[in-house]
């Protein structure tokens, strides 16, 4: 059994991020279309990306901790829709969606990469390259109240949703443990 630790989502007493409230964020901004294939980058047990099932023709989501992908599986319950992979999103093989849900990794680069903030700005480049339509994403972003080393510059993510043609749509109000939601769409 995973410590809470490794649990992102709430589930009894463990784990550290509310879901309903996650999803309650982030539900009213989602373009909803039948027709669409979708991307969830880093999605943790699989919650956000079973809801999206429900409404999109097919889901595809990956996370760095196979514990989380074999609770994913088993949360879906059936879902057909909807495929989980054990990947990285530093090196996993991008094809082309839709739409892409990045909430609440971008940020997040392991020491062991040689230059991480140039390598985690080329990830997110490709995600703006492999999106068809929108690009949701979630991150802490540094501010005077935030450690460097905690966030991102909001100019970094803004530049190169522009330079791939993306207009922001949406931007929340940066909330403790819920970072900033973004919303860009493709001109």
């Amino acid at each position: 059994m995973a410590n809470k630790k490794n649990l992102y989502y709430k589930t009894g007493n463990k784990g550290n991020v509310d879901f309903t409230d996650r999803w309650d964020d982030l539900k009213p901004l989602i373009d909803f279309n039948p027709n669409h294939i979708v991307l969830d980058v880093g999605c943790a047990e699989g919650l956000i990306a079973i809801e999206l099932a429900k409404q999109f023709k097919q889901v595809y989501a990956f996370d760095v901790e196979p514990y989380r992908i074999k609770r994913a599986i088993k949360n879906a319950n059936g879902v057909a829709n909807i495929y989980f992979k054990t990947n990285n999103y530093m090196i996993y093989k991008y094809n082309t969606y839709d739409q892409i849900f990045c909430l609440g990794v971008y940020h997040k680069i392991k020491r062991k990469w040689r230059r991480p903030v140039i390598r985690r700005q080329e990830i997110l480049d490709t995600m703006f390259k492999r999106c068809k339509s929108t690009l949701y994403l979630r991150v802490p972003i540094v501010s005077n109240n935030v450690l460097k080393t905690v966030g991102v510059s909001d100019v970094e993510v803004l530049k190169i949703a522009d330079n791939n043609n993306f207009n922001l749509v949406y931007r929340s109000e940066p909330r403790y443990n819920h970072g900033t939601l973004f919303k860009f769409q493709k001109r």
